[in-house]
């Protein structure tokens, strides 16, 4: 008895190390934060940028802008986002509309019933299914010009599905960055910055990192003209603005704008790269007419040679790599070319083309008089020189290269690295580079080069330090796992400084949050339990609908031997996460603990619906069952566990337990 006691205390702390250095992806920011250095003040003459101004939705916008509602919602950006219905699901779904993942060896169906889509994931042995769960899709991202991807949500809880449809193959894939053995099934969290680019602003619950009391469907009329309560109230009471002569600055209309400001405002969502935002700014307070530099930099790799390459909504950047644009100082904009209201399909193709003969003034007929493209004529600048290629992070999709070029044979020499660079912002400090390396590494890509690059800019010390240097050296030192550093900068600084001035902030990307949680773990890997309560405690405090965080507040308890206080705080993860694996293993090991062995087993087999794979669920089932004398039982868990993780510690010594006796 004591041994198995013992030993599911050893698995259920294993389990809790595999979560260690999870990467913290994702986004979000502050509310209204201390000031520091970085504070920028912004001065506006538009009255709709002022915390007064609320939005109020596109359909206050439609009765006197009705021709301008009516087109816009045939355009892309008008149909970005929306319930998932018959109507805006462009896949025609069958029986043999099936994915497979060969990594995980998984298997999803999409299918309707009556007027409702749900995907079932499934795994079969023989012909037998053996594991199934389905899940109801809430919402449809895209258009259906490139994609259609697929979410769900939990308690307001926002969750990207794995199904993907990509409408110009007319293709069913799992989705971008799902591949490769990257599945992550029903688990990747949408954050503010991922909804909030793809539609119009959405209501992220503080304290969580994807968690919303409000989604709203579609980009919407304020996205490009800022929130819209004083226009509209000003309107209804009879104040008209003749904007044929002065401008309304109640709302902001992007024509009246520079073209470096109206560039911004398409770049807040066509300059995709790694966002770093401003000191106590959020992806809420960009609105149009701010130079997009005042709420965030956004960095993007820089490279040297070899082929084009460039992402889905890099259009801000490409365009800006073009000659016409260098060459004009600057002097070109997005809606030179596109007018948001209405559809590039339905824009006649003369309408890009006197873009071109304004600067270039011979007509594009006549360098093409010989030239044809599947027996046409070409008549178009658009066709030779926005050359549509593949992107990187999209697959089975093709989009246009926005970068103005003449198109060359010429075989490119081999691709170099050169850097991150902040494509709105040059200037950018030293800090904000390390800041962007750090979040190139943990959103984009785990190279250790990015760390070594943030390391040169940041030039991390132990010393005491300010806010914003403690935070990004705190992550910098969990990123590269030197623990011993992250504890000095944490002693240095005084614990009681660090918890009551620096950790102080609920924000949106929860930032003071995850600071608390790094430090935490550090603490407690070290044996310093009573300090990591305390930061584990901040942290909760900071973000206390974050299930990770909840989650190892409750494993710090378990290792406090507090089993009925941790159990606890799992029962609160699985109040607002029912589909958290980790908190029922973690709330059946506490059950377990407790004896309560009916419990406990229910709890790990509904973690085991949940992923069949869950290693640490089968290994404490195997002990449970151990417990209970059903032998066969579990041999069958730690057989299954080994044939997943062949080397797992703790499975090893369970097997040799039951090979003894």
């Amino acid at each position: 008895m004591k041994t198995v006691k013992f030993l599911s205390k050893l698995f259920f702390r294993f389990f809790l190390l595999l979560f260690s250095f999870v990467p913290i992806l994702f986004l979000s920011c502050a509310t209204k934060p201390e000031k520091d250095d970085l504070s920028v003040e912004i001065v506006s003459p538009y009255h709709n940028h002022g915390d007064s101004a609320t939005y109020v939705g596109k359909e206050a916008c439609r009765d006197c802008h009705y021709q301008n509602y009516v087109s816009y919602h045939r355009t892309g950006m008008g149909n970005s986002f929306g319930r998932a219905t018959r109507q805006k699901s462009d896949a025609i779904i069958g029986t043999d509309s099936i994915i497979y993942d060969s990594f995980s060896n998984y298997f999803y169906r999409p299918f309707w019933k009556d007027s409702v889509m749900f995907v079932t994931e499934f795994r079969l042995e023989g012909e037998d299914t053996v594991h199934q769960r389905t899940e109801r899709v809430d919402y449809i991202v895209g258009s259906g010009h490139h994609t259609n991807s697929h979410i769900f949500t939990v308690n307001g809880y926002a969750f990207q599905i794995p199904f993907t449809y990509y409408t110009q193959q007319q293709l069913f894939d799992l989705p971008p960055g799902f591949e490769q053995g990257h599945n992550a099934r029903f688990s990747r969290y949408l954050a503010l910055e991922c909804i909030s680019c793809h539609n119009a602003l959405p209501q992220l619950v503080m304290g969580s990192q994807n968690k919303y009391s409000h989604i709203p469907e579609g980009i919407d009329c304020e996205r490009c003209h800022g929130p819209g309560s004083i226009h509209v109230r000003r309107t209804k009471s009879g104040i008209l603005v003749d904007t044929s002569l002065v401008a309304d600055f109640g709302i902001v209309n992007p024509a009246r704008l520079s073209k470096s400001l109206q560039n911004d405002v398409c770049a807040r969502c066509h300059l995709q790269g790694t966002m770093v935002l401003k000191e106590g700014k959020s992806f809420y307070d960009f609105k149009p007419g701010m130079s997009l530099t005042d709420v965030m930099d956004v960095f993007m790799p820089s490279y040297s040679g070899g082929p084009p390459t460039l992402i889905m909504a890099s259009h801000i950047e490409r365009m800006m790599e073009s000659r016409c644009y260098l060459e004009s100082n600057g002097d070109l904009s997005c809606i030179q070319c596109h007018n948001p209201h209405i559809t590039v399909k339905e824009t006649p193709r003369s309408v890009f083309n006197k873009v071109c003969t304004d600067c270039h003034s011979t007509a594009p007929e006549s360098y093409h008089q010989t030239t044809t493209v599947a027996g046409s004529k070409l008549s178009d600048c658009v066709s030779c020189h926005l050359i549509k290629r593949d992107s990187r992070d999209i697959p089975h999709v093709k989009i246009t290269d926005h970068k103005i070029a003449i198109p060359s044979n010429e075989v490119p020499g081999p691709q170099r690295f050169l850097g991150l660079v902040a494509v709105n912002n040059r200037q950018t400090d030293a800090l904000t580079k390390g800041k962007g390396y750090l979040r190139e590494y943990e959103t984009y890509s785990s190279n250790p080069i990015y760390l070594d690059s943030a390391a040169y800019y940041l030039k991390p010390t132990t010393n005491k330090v300010k806010k914003a240097e403690f935070k990004a050296f705190s992550q910098y030192f969990f990123l590269v796992k030197n623990e011993k550093a992250l504890l000095r900068l944490a002693k240095n600084n005084d614990h009681d400084r660090v918890l009551n001035s620096f950790l102080t902030q609920m924000d949106y990307e929860n930032q003071d949050a995850w600071t608390a949680y790094r430090i935490g773990q550090m603490l407690e890997q070290d044996k310093q339990l009573d300090l990591a309560w305390r930061y584990y405690k901040k942290a909760v405090t900071l973000a206390p609908l974050h299930a990770e965080m909840l989650n190892k507040m409750g494993g710090l308890l378990v290792e406090m031997d507090s089993i009925s206080e941790a159990r606890k705080w799992f029962a609160k993860v699985l109040i607002e996460h029912p589909r958290n694996e980790r908190a029922w293993v973690n709330h059946g090991f506490c059950e377990m603990q407790l004896g309560q062995l009916r419990q406990a087993t229910q709890s790990y087999r509904q973690a085991l619906r949940l992923n069949p794979d869950n290693v640490q669920a089968l290994v404490n089932l195997a002990g449970l069952m151990l417990q209970t004398h059903e032998r066969k039982q579990a041999t069958d868990y730690v057989t299954r566990a080994l044939r997943i993780a062949p080397q797992h510690t703790q499975a090893l010594e369970l097997q040799a337990v039951l090979q003894n006796r």
